[in-house]
């Protein structure tokens, strides 16, 4: 089996995986109002199930090799990763934590926009995943963004349930990478060339 391949698939399950039970996890607090006292922890694994997703789709091909999708991803995949470091962050300096929240869900929004745009354009998936990499990012600035602000963010209900629709468009962008994997063409050997 080919690596990228098996790496693509590996990234896309565990991505997957995260994101359904960080869905999950945003439907019980916001019906039940729990929040543990780890939540945060909970959170930066959370984000890391996000990013493994990314990865999943820069390593698909799906975007093409533009430099679209080269700046689409490589912000995307910058903004989970200040996502991680901002919910570790947080509990010892609220103030460092506030500033990085201000700046990595919008770098990872734009970023997947532009991934999606780059994913239209090189038309390697179809149907529904196509759409997918646009969705996560529209439903960050439309969705989520406005949610929080408005409800002054976790745990009050709205804020999650917004979450819990983010994390559910996550699951479908990795479920799209399962589903849409283009298998690379091998390279003739340097035999069946001469030949």
């Amino acid at each position: 089996m080919n690596p990228t391949f098996r790496a693509t698939r590996t990234f896309a399950l565990v991505g997957v995986v995260i994101t359904v039970l960080a869905a999950l996890f945003a439907a019980v607090g916001a019906l039940t109002g729990w929040e543990p006292p780890w939540g945060f922890l909970a959170q930066a694994v959370i984000h890391l199930g996000e990013l493994a997703v990314v990865i999943a789709v820069a390593l698909s091909g799906a975007a093409g090799r533009g430099w679209l999708a080269r700046i689409g991803l490589g912000a995307a995949i910058i903004g989970q990763v200040l996502l991680v470091a901002a919910e570790l962050i947080y509990p010892v300096s609220p103030d460092v934590g506030d500033q990085i929240f201000y700046v990595a869900p919008l770098l990872s929004a734009i970023g997947l926009i532009l991934a999606g745009i780059a994913v239209l354009s090189a038309r390697r998936w179809s149907g529904w995943r196509r759409f997918t990499p646009m969705l996560v990012g529209l439903w960050s600035l439309v969705v989520l963004t406005p949610a929080l602000i408005a409800s002054g963010g976790p745990p009050a209900p709205l804020a999650l349930w917004a979450i819990t629709g983010w994390e559910l468009c996550w699951v479908a962008l990795g479920a799209a990478v399962l589903t849409e994997i283009v298998v690379p063409a091998r390279r003739p050997s340097t035999a069946a060339r001469v030949s």
